[in-house]
């Protein structure tokens, strides 16, 4: 599965993406929602280690990995959000189901596992890509084993190229502002 750092970096350049395009409203673009906003929504459903850890009870690719739970969450936040920066709700609430649900992406295209119960409680089918993008983590062979170095590899160059492509992408904008 992608680890956090693959899933903060998408967040980032997703909400970069987002934030940055033309038709944004202006009062979006201040540090808060370009930076540490798409980071944490785009990471926090693997937030459901820490009752795995105080419980031992397995939590994780669990609720927090529902398309249920990705809605009312969103709702919930946005409407925090909203009270506290005074954005319309509904934008808030599509810009924080997009972050969200990037993490429901990468990890669908992750090899190993079982998968994700996106429509739970409805059905407890496993939805999981036919064709892996990222490599599997053997989390059972501890965390500092050198056959984990595929995977970091993997995600350092995953990261590297997403990250080039928005600096790609902010480039080509700048040069199109100034030919208009």
């Amino acid at each position: 599965m992608p680890s956090p750092i693959a899933h903060a970096v998408s967040g980032y350049v997703l909400g970069k993406f987002i934030l940055l395009s033309p038709s944004t409203p202006y009062q979006w673009r201040g540090a808060f929602f370009q930076n540490f906003y798409p980071v944490l929504i785009a990471t926090v459903a693997d937030f459901d280690f820490i009752p795995q850890i105080l419980t031992g009870i397995r939590f994780h690719r669990g609720i927090t990995h529902t398309l249920i739970f990705a809605m009312v969450f969103s709702g919930m936040i946005s409407l925090i959000a909203r009270y506290y920066r005074q954005q319309n709700y509904k934008n808030l609430f599509g810009f924080t189901l997009i972050l969200y649900s990037s993490h429901f992406i990468l990890d669908f295209f992750t090899d190993g596992g079982l998968g994700l119960q996106l429509f739970w409680p409805f059905t407890d089918m496993y939805f999981k890509s036919p064709i892996p993008f990222f490599p599997r983590v053997r989390h059972n062979l501890g965390l500092f084993d050198a056959r984990h170095i595929e995977f970091i590899i993997f995600e350092i160059c995953y990261s590297i190229m997403i990250l080039m492509i928005l600096y790609c992408w902010k480039i080509w904008q700048s040069r199109r502002v100034e030919e208009l």
